[in-house]
């Protein structure tokens, strides 16, 4: 069968016409309506779609296909192991004992699946897919392309697999070794430098080339960065803030964005959007906002005040670019929205869009004083967290998924709905459990630390973690119903029934496309190279600001980190310390207390100096128990050592999993590591 020939028969061939093709003269009279507009251009569009053929885009369809059964593969994995965690939330002692199935190794582990196997390769295989066609040319070297993704895949794949083995660097969304993080980046580049040759090839003015080709060379940037070795102190909690940051919005945020402005108007039958206005400010908005958010997750912490207020003011100002690229869309697909037939990619690519305005809003909340003194180290981080990983950037790529299913594996989907509405209604269960759970720890906390015998540890963590026994069973429910709905969603895009018609059901009927305003035309659009000069310099700046500046302002080492955090290799404390790392303890537990009402009782406050002798810092992101920064001022190593081997011996409300599968000497050293004695 001529697999190109039949592409071309779907109606899926990628062919743009000519920018001012179905344009009004910008210096003759504007469109006074779309409907005259859509009248008067019907018959041309109809000819010159047929007399424009499409560029061969073959090789690229081929590799991004690979790319994303690739991708949905981690994505399986990743959700089977998401699972896990939550049915051992509810049940901790299931599968208990066995020591690549620890909660601490499921969490890295589940997290490379998502994050880097399921988002990072499912982007990637879309620009490879939307570029080409969208700049009407094929990539070059599909051989190169196709071995980087065997790099990816034994990157991505291995460090998940070295963490269920207990080996990973102890940073959230950067636990894989350095060796994993190098194969990893050799892939990037070959994928990115792909990706941007065939960008700078295109002579359209497109949002789709322009998002691309930034997204690509800020991934690479934030990967270095962010794996940069041998950096210590607070200055290492600095630097992960930065890459996640970076990471969400300079990547995944600005790839998904190229996809919506790609797969919108090819659903209502319209040929490619032209830049505007809109969407220059769009991408240099988002480039310039979103990597100033990391401090967000900092507050209350030990970094400045200063830092802080950066955080609060441009997570308020992540809204901007969110706007500007919703308003763009709508307007340029205003009149053409009935046009769509494939109702079910629309509604994922449009809740998506509408998920970026709810991670804003959650990451907001994180960021203000007020509201971070309540959902701080709560639940609340979690549902960030699904947000991300199964949020706006997930529905976006199934969106697409959808659209390029007759191209990318010979299928034409089916009615969805089922699917769409199972995947929503499970992410908003999940997600507002979480939530609502990180309202109510909050506010015991605050309440409880206003009475005189409100213990925020030990036996008294049973304040904490009772309550919350019920919303745990209802994300473990809510995980499963998204679980099924990713399951319909992907079986109804590319397993349903083979291609054997001339014609897709879904395709929309070819609509022509609606002028913008005279005043949001470009002049004079961006080259891609204007865009990646750009794209360096929003980089260098975000960096300077919240990671280069806060770093240099230094801490000497205080009295705590010179007698009880100083670790010599081959000490009992520096072993405790590994295992602590190994087996994932950060995840459950902080080492940080703030100036707030709710940290009452555990210890001194927490100061830079605190950190100064740590490779790296051990902060944590949420406490499902205590905080263990001064745990030797309220246990000994005997209780803690005793407590480790049997958590529900005398806690039976405890959800810490069972550690009776180290050694004697191994529960000695964390024992010894977490009470500071050696």
């Amino acid at each position: 069968m001529d697999f190109p020939r039949r592409i071309r028969q779907l109606g899926f061939s990628g062919a743009a016409p000519e920018r001012h093709r179905y344009r009004r003269d910008r210096e003759g009279l504007a469109v006074t309506s779309d409907t005259e507009a859509r009248t008067d251009d019907s018959a041309d569009l109809v000819d010159d779609s047929a007399t424009d053929p499409a560029a061969d885009t073959s090789k690229s369809c081929w590799i991004s296909a690979r790319y994303f059964g690739t991708a949905v593969g981690f994505l399986g994995l990743g959700l089977l192991l998401l699972l896990l965690l939550a049915v051992k939330r509810v049940f901790p002692d299931f599968l208990s004992g066995i020591e690549f199935l620890s909660y601490g190794r499921l969490v890295p582990a589940a997290t490379s699946l998502l994050l880097n196997g399921w988002l990072t390769i499912g982007l990637l295989g879309a620009l490879l897919f939307i570029v080409p066609r969208t700049a009407r040319v094929d990539i070059e070297d599909p051989s190169i392309v196709r071995a980087a993704l065997g790099l990816l895949v034994v990157a991505y794949l291995g460090g998940a697999l070295a963490a269920l083995g207990g080996y990973t660097e102890g940073r959230r969304y950067l636990e894989p070794l350095l060796i994993f993080d190098a194969l990893a980046l050799v892939g990037l580049i070959a994928v990115a430098r792909s990706i941007t040759r065939v960008a700078r090839r295109s002579h359209e003015s497109n949002p789709v080339v322009w998002y691309s080709a930034a997204a690509v060379l800020w991934l690479l940037l934030t990967h270095v960065v962010g794996n940069l070795p041998g950096l210590g102190g607070y200055v290492s909690q600095l630097q992960a803030s930065f890459y996640r940051s970076s990471l969400t919005g300079l990547w995944l945020a600005s790839a998904a964005v190229a996809i919506v402005y790609y797969v919108v108007p090819r659903l209502a039958g319209r040929p490619p959007l032209q830049g505007t206005k809109l969407s220059v400010l769009g991408i240099w908005s988002l480039g310039f906002v979103w990597a100033m958010t990391g401090p967000a997750e900092l507050t209350f912490g030990a970094a400045g005040d200063w830092l802080e207020t950066i955080g609060v003011i441009f997570s308020i100002v992540l809204f901007l670019p969110i706007l500007v690229i919703a308003t763009d869309l709508i307007h340029a697909m205003r009149g053409a929205w009935e046009n769509v037939r494939d109702r079910v990619a629309l509604r994922l690519v449009t809740a998506g869009v509408a998920m970026f305005g709810v991670y804003a809003l959650f990451n907001l909340l994180q960021a203000l004083r007020a509201s971070s003194a309540v959902v701080g180290f709560t639940d609340w981080v979690a549902a960030v967290e699904i947000l991300l990983l199964l949020g706006p950037f997930s529905f976006i790529l199934f969106g697409l998924l959808r659209l390029a299913a007759p191209e990318l594996f010979g299928t034409v989907p089916s009615y969805g709905m089922v699917g769409y509405r199972t995947l929503l209604s499970g992410l908003l269960v999940t997600v507002g459990a979480m939530a609502v759970a990180g309202v109510q720890t909050g506010f015991t906390w605050i309440g409880a630390a206003n009475t005189a015998n409100f213990l925020n540890s030990g036996a008294g963590w049973v304040s904490t973690s009772g309550p919350l026994a019920g919303s745990y069973v209802v994300q473990l429910v809510g995980l499963m119903i998204t679980v099924i709905g990713v399951v319909l969603t992907v079986y109804s895009a590319t397993a349903f029934r083979a291609v054997d018609t001339d014609a897709d059901p879904l395709a929309a009927e070819p609509a022509a496309a609606t002028d913008p305003e005279p005043d949001l035309y470009l002049d004079s659009p961006p080259s891609v190279a204007k865009v990646r000069r750009y794209a360096y310099g929003f980089f260098a700046l975000a960096a300077l600001m919240v990671f280069v500046l806060p770093s240099l302002e230094g801490a000497e080492a205080t009295l705590l980190a010179d007698t009880g955090r100083t670790y010599e290799p081959g000490s009992l404390i520096a072993t405790g310390r590994s295992v602590y790392v190994q087996e994932g303890c950060v995840y459950c537990h902080t080492q940080q207390v703030r100036p707030i009402v709710t940290d009452v009782g555990i210890g001194p406050v927490s100061v830079q100096g605190d950190y100064a002798n740590e490779t790296p810092v051990l902060i944590g992101v949420q406490r499902y128990g205590p905080d263990l920064m001064h745990l030797g001022l309220r246990s000994t190593a005997e209780s803690v050592q005793a407590h480790l081997q049997s958590p529900r011996a005398e806690r039976s409300w405890s959800i810490m999993p069972t550690y009776d599968y180290l050694t004697i000497d191994e529960q000695s050293a964390l024992a010894a590591y977490l009470v500071g004695e050696e």
